[in-house]
């Protein structure tokens, strides 16, 4: 094999790469609104679930992205279990549109499109018409690839050795299978290697049967990518992933003993071989759709027991009885009783917070994450609650509490904000690698023992409208305010010194800001229970 047969070969299949990488990648950034709609439609029946998967995986021209963006979902919560296997189902239909648009060999206008492509991008102003422009190029590019990658292995279709290897390699279904399936989970992308595989055939170095083989591992090999993105997911998006890789494997087992009839009636589809394995993936998918659709449900109780446990959840409210709206001074205290469970829920998360500076966890900062939409979601129901009320005949008393209250759910919601800050610091410093001094750390664990203290003072003080508790945490602000005075102070003292290195500097002061931003907010909430300032 000589240099001009590789270099055209692995030239060919770079530019083939980059082409689809592009195109995937402008096709997203035009279809983000499609995104938005279908993940608002996306729990409403099995059916429209997989309708939908099938339809934004043909956009984007990507099931990886898909299986990327449903797992994110998941993680976050936002659809069930269910919903997300028949997406997925979906997905698997979807990808092979991009096989079926290889095999109309737009070769000779695929110039045309570089030109077009090149020309709106550098010409326009707005985003998205370069984005449009990237897309007609990167389209360009892909069947640019595509011939240079033929037109290179074209010769070795002619050497009798070369050609026996492939002959010897089609006859054997699990070579072919494993070597699908190795490929496109090194490349993660399904449509790159059915794209080679086309090529392959197309110079003539496959035959039908090996190229049947290399599709079914083709279809295994693509759930590599949502196995790597529920690493560090919650349990339902590896129960996605385990669910994806069955699904594909049982369909490659069903699918065997059916390879006679796919070499009998495959060929009655078209003459040409690219269009014929465009079909064969195709027809592969379609069928794995209709054979385990309908036992999606049954699918998600085994994927349960499979994998079982809960994940950590989102809390919700619980006290906000409407019925107790006309009586406002029951209401009220109900709302009080929720302002509670958002501080536990912002205690919480302060903890969490501590546990990633001393030693940054990725589950807890993904719990962190859940708590923070939780405390948001909180605040937006009370602040609802409490706007119903003031409709209602109100005491003197009571109509002079609702703004204080107002303020101190903000006030929680703020508090929930600078948890979250803590954290994305921490993971600053973690993806840095980046150290504290021992001191640093020192001084750190003395300011979070006296938030604790703040804490526990703040929910007495709103719990039992106590004075005296909220007299102590004005007391422990001040406390507070000097210990970060003292603890920046210290920190110039190591950098002069040289035991502390700037980048850690920048981590730890954001810290500090952080745990005294936390203090401001909780004093502003007892501070309304003295009736101080504007509450």
């Amino acid at each position: 094999m000589d240099f001009e047969i590789i270099s055209g070969m692995i030239g060919g299949l770079g530019l083939f790469i980059f082409g689809m990488y592009l195109l995937s990648d402008s096709l997203k950034k035009l279809s983000q609104g499609l995104l938005k709609a279908m993940l608002e439609k996306m729990t409403s029946g099995k059916l429209r679930a997989t309708m939908m998967g099938a339809l934004v995986t043909a956009v984007i021209q990507s099931s990886s992205a898909t299986s990327v963006i449903i797992i994110g979902f998941l993680n976050a919560g936002f659809i069930p279990l269910a919903a997300a296997l028949a997406i997925m189902i979906g997905a698997n239909v979807g990808s092979t549109v991009t096989a079926q648009l290889i095999a109309f060999k737009f070769t000779t206008v695929a110039p045309l499109f570089v030109f077009t492509g090149t020309a709106i991008f550098l010409s326009a102003k707005k985003g998205k018409n370069k984005n449009k422009g990237l897309a007609l190029l990167s389209f360009g590019l892909l069947f640019m690839g595509l011939v240079m990658m033929s037109s290179a292995i074209k010769p070795l279709a002619d050497d009798e050795a070369i050609k026996n290897i492939f002959i010897r390699f089609g006859a054997s279904p699990f070579f072919g299978i494993l070597t699908g399936m190795i490929v496109t989970a090194a490349l993660q992308s399904s449509a790159t290697t059915t794209g080679m595989i086309i090529a392959f055939a197309s110079a003539g170095l496959l035959d039908l049967t090996a190229s049947v083989y290399l599709v079914f591992g083709v279809n295994i090999g693509t759930c590599i990518t949502a196995g790597l993105a529920s690493i560090g997911g919650n349990l339902s998006s590896k129960r996605l992933a385990l669910g994806h890789t069955f699904f594909n494997i049982a369909g490659t087992m069903i699918m065997l003993p059916f390879i006679p009839l796919y070499l009998l009636y495959i060929p009655m589809t078209s003459g040409d071989i690219a269009r014929q394995i465009a079909n064969t993936h195709t027809i592969f998918n379609v069928i794995n759709m209709l054979v385990f659709l309908p036992f999606v449900p049954l699918f998600v109780k085994l994927l349960n027991r499979v994998i079982p446990g809960t994940d950590y959840e989102k809390k919700a409210t619980k006290h906000l009885d409407k019925n107790l709206r006309i009586t406002p001074t029951l209401a009220i205290k109900a709302v009080i009783k929720e302002m509670i469970v958002m501080l536990n829920i912002c205690q919480d998360m302060f903890e969490k917070a501590e546990k990633c500076i001393i030693t940054y966890n990725h589950k807890l900062s993904n719990e962190i994450t859940l708590d923070e939409d939780s405390v948001d979601e909180m605040q937006k129901n009370i602040t609802e609650y409490l706007i119903s009320l003031t409709k209602r005949e109100l005491s003197d008393q009571e109509r002079n509490l609702i703004p204080a209250l107002l303020h101190s759910v903000n006030d929680l919601e703020r508090v929930g904000d600078y948890c979250e800050s803590i954290v994305r610091s921490s993971q600053r410093g973690y993806e840095h690698d980046l150290k504290f001094s021992s001191h640093a750390d020192m001084e750190l664990g003395k300011l979070f023992e006296k938030v604790y203290v703040l804490m526990r003072q703040t929910r007495k003080a709103i719990g039992n409208d106590d004075h005296k508790a909220a007299a102590i945490t004005l007391n422990l602000e001040r406390e507070i305010h000097a210990l970060v005075r003292q603890c920046r102070s210290n920190h110039i003292d190591r950098l002069e010194r040289g035991d502390c290195i700037s980048d850690a500097g920048l981590v730890y002061s954001d810290v500090l800001s952080s745990i005294e931003r936390v203090a401001d907010h909780l004093c502003n909430i007892t501070k309304g229970v003295l009736h101080m300032g504007k509450r």
